[in-house]
């Protein structure tokens, strides 16, 4: 799945699938005279396209009292699927697809965007995840962050949409 490398600025964990290609730091220290590494992160098919964002928050605010659910998965290019749920204020059971590159899940009315203790627990894949919040502004706030099978690591829109 993955392979740990101790490098000058601490331990890596490099991954690959079919979707993703990453080198991200999951302990930083200086250790000396190991070679350095660069944190990398690489969606082998290119960006997302933006407007698949804007899609998908479009489809979330339509209702704002209960958590859903949206893959964007990879088959020739990018595409927005909803999957069969149970939705409710609180929570959102879903189904996974193959080639998911980015799962999308939204909190309930103004909860910001925040991955709660639940969301880390769910989140043991190797793809890319967002947590849409605030669904009753006029713009919803979208938290964005890699997940290499239980590591986390906070992402830019910019790192991911193009």
């Amino acid at each position: 799945f993955y392979d740990y490398i101790l490098a000058a600025g601490g331990i890596y964990l490099r991954a690959k699938n079919s979707q993703l290609a990453v080198s991200v730091c999951i302990a930083s220290q200086e250790i000396r005279g190991l070679s350095p590494l660069n944190e990398d992160i690489q969606l082998l098919h290119g960006k997302i396209p933006l407007y698949l964002l804007n899609l998908a928050l479009s489809v979330l605010i339509v209702k704002p009292d209960i958590e859903q659910y949206l893959a964007i998965t990879w088959e020739s290019g990018y595409t927005v699927k909803i999957t069969s749920q149970q939705a409710t204020a609180a929570s959102v059971t879903y189904e996974t697809l193959p080639d998911t590159v980015l799962d999308i899940h939204s909190h309930t009315d103004g909860v910001p965007a925040q991955f709660s203790p639940t969301d880390n627990s769910d989140e043991q894949g190797f793809r890319l995840y967002a947590v849409v919040g605030d669904l009753r502004n006029l713009c919803p706030t979208v938290e964005l962050r890699l997940g290499v099978y239980g590591y986390f690591l906070p992402l830019s829109r910019d790192e991911v949409f193009q």
